[in-house]
């Protein structure tokens, strides 16, 4: 608590006052004589509340002449909003002294109007002046500029409220305002929503393009989310409403949606948020685009505190991100047990290396015109004591979005390395390994430090570890990639581009990449038969690939036909079931072993 300090000429002056031996004007020219240089501003009552003295400070603190003070009412001294509190401070001081009661000093912080029109916060103690019969005869007050601490104070008040970068309420803030929401709803037996918010891709421009560009794209957000829930007009629900746009920190932001009597209000406000945070923006002279995943709790239908319904809104966004990204969830008991399931993925995720639960499958990659294994990529797996095995495609995005690609891939690299190094060990060929990479390896600052340590540890020749990275990876920033890859390239190391024809690279844009090797998409051989349009995508890639005297691989063959119509095209090297499943690296030895003489 901040408490004003009175000097101790305070005391004195009271102290002479009250035990005034003379007149009280007597008294009053004495003050005057010892206040005449005190910056502070001394005044005194009379007993009906007129001023009977006033310092010559005040012309520094309200910009008035004492003379000109002393002939207001208290009353027009006080600011409006301070007036009532001053008047009722008073009269229950004069009430005190009625009742024959000490007035232990009395302390407020007032606010008072200067003589410009501005005003000013000020901290003012109060005494009782008593005659040399004792007899209160009117009230000193000690008066003092506290402006300043006043508007550090609120300062303080305001950024323990609100985000400092958006403006916007943070969480302790939104958490006051959702409990308020909760009594109120429950009075007046109200619905309302609450919509958890999570930036899709943030994370890789935050990482791509710097803190500035990423605290840039949240200021943006945030002043789109703030005009979309003005502009949003939904039939059924009052004009006058009390949204809220908080930001919990982070890319997570969280929507209030008072008074809702349908569910279908709340999908209009979702849908309207969604397109808003999808429109392009330009970001540090950078067009980029970002998209969001919502999950949503309703009250009292998904719980009636504050805890229950940000986890539940909390589950409904995850599941809003497994079902694609940006789109809505409402809160289900389906959603809650993919979110458990989630969770428990992250959480025996974190010990699995230590524990050593992950390990490496390998596919082979065929050359078409010798028949001999000229190549193998890696595949990572996962096998846990209670979830049992957990496909890549349940843990991997967890992986990424948490971080944990990169010691895991880290250890993947190096496991790949050592393998190849021992097949070679015995007499066999040497073959290229291939390893993905995500965008989120790919912009670790050691990645190039991660690779030079697996082949120098190895042993391994760098021109057989090839990476694998997909289109759309590069076509996201694809200056910046660039010099990260021509870096590796630069290593003696072999780049593919994988999941190609998804996209939307030219043969320009493929142009600048030092890549080796094109991956057609397993999408479009699957349909070959019965879609003319993948037979020509595959054909217009293959042609690109010999164009550019690139490798083309095609991925996911699982039948004759397939094969017939890749090598009748020229295709280079086919991977997939028809010619061998992932295998575990004894096996793969000896699948090997029978296929390293050309047919």
């Amino acid at each position: 608590m901040l408490l004003l300090i009175i000097p101790p000429w305070f005391a004195v002056i009271g102290g002479y006052i009250y035990n005034l031996r003379t007149s009280v004007s007597d008294a009053l020219t004495t003050i005057e004589r010892l206040t005449n240089n005190i910056k502070d501003v001394i005044f005194v009552l009379d007993m009906n509340l007129n001023y009977t003295y006033v310092s010559p400070s005040v012309k520094v603190l309200r910009g008035y002449e004492p003379e000109e003070v002393m002939k207001q009412t208290l009353y027009d001294s006080f600011a409006l909003s301070s007036r009532d509190t001053a008047i009722r401070a008073l009269y229950g001081i004069m009430a005190l002294e009625k009742s024959g009661k000490d007035l232990i000093d009395r302390t407020l912080q007032l606010e008072v109007e200067r003589k410009d029109g501005t005003t000013i916060w000020t901290e003012t103690k109060f005494s009782f002046v008593g005659d040399k019969n004792k007899k209160t005869v009117g009230i000193l007050g000690v008066s003092r500029d506290i402006t300043e601490r006043k508007h550090a104070e609120e300062r303080i008040q305001y950024l323990a409220t609100h985000d400092v970068l958006t403006g916007l309420p943070n969480r302790m803030m939104f958490s006051q305002l959702l409990n308020q929401a909760i009594e109120s709803s429950r009075r007046h037996e109200r619905q309302f929503a609450i919509l958890f918010i999570d930036l899709d891709r943030f994370k890789i421009i935050n990482d791509t393009m710097g803190h500035d560009a990423g605290d840039e794209l949240l200021t943006e957000m945030a002043k789109r989310f703030r005009q979309s829930l003005r502009a949003v007009d939904v039939v059924g629900r009052p004009k006058e409403r009390n949204d809220v746009v908080g930001r919990l920190g982070g890319d997570e932001f969280i929507i209030l949606i008072e008074e809702i009597s349908e569910l279908s209000q709340v999908a209009v406000v979702a849908q309207r948020v969604l397109g808003t945070a999808m429109k392009p923006m330009i970001i540090l002279g950078e067009e980029c685009r970002v998209t969001a995943s919502i999950g949503i709790s309703v009250y009292p239908r998904d719980g009636e505190d504050e805890q229950t319904l940000m986890k539940k809104a909390d589950m409904a966004m995850y599941f809003a991100k497994e079902e694609g990204k940006n789109n809505f969830q409402f809160y289900s008991q389906n959603t809650q047990s993919q979110a458990f399931e989630r969770l428990s993925i992250e959480t025996n995720l974190r010990k699995a290396l230590e524990r050593n639960e992950l390990y490496l499958e390998y596919q082979a990659k065929l050359d078409f015109k010798t028949g001999v294994i000229t190549g193998v990529e890696a595949l990572l797996r996962w096998k846990n004591p209670l979830l049992g095995l957990v496909t890549p495609t349940q843990f991997i995005p967890v992986a990424e979005e948490t971080g944990m690609i990169v010691p895991i891939g880290r250890w993947v690299m190096k496991t790949v390395c050592t393998q190849n190094v021992a097949w070679q060990s015995q007499c066999l060929p040497p073959v290229r390994v291939a390893v993905n990479l995500s965008l989120r390896q790919l912009m670790d600052d050691k990645l190039l430090e991660d690779i030079k340590a697996a082949l120098d540890d190895s042993g391994m020749a760098p021109n057989l570890l090839e990476l694998e990275i997909t289109e759309s990876m590069v076509m996201y920033k694809p200056e910046r990639l660039i010099e990260v890859l021509t870096k590796i390239k630069n290593m003696g190391v072999r780049l593919a581009l994988d999941d190609f024809g998804t996209g939307y690279s030219s043969l320009a844009q493929i142009k600048q990449f030092p890549i080796d090797t094109l991956k057609v998409d397993r999408s479009f051989i699957r349909n070959l038969s019965q879609n003319s349009e993948h037979k020509a995508i595959i054909e217009a890639i293959i042609a690109m690939g010999k164009t550019l005297s690139l490798n083309v691989v095609a991925e996911g063959v699982e039948t004759m036909a397939q094969d017939e119509f890749l090598r009748e095209h020229v295709c280079d090297e086919m991977q997939g079931f028809y010619f061998s499943k992932p295998v575990a690296p004894d096996q793969f030895t000896d699948l090997l072993r029978k296929n390293n003489t050309p047919s």
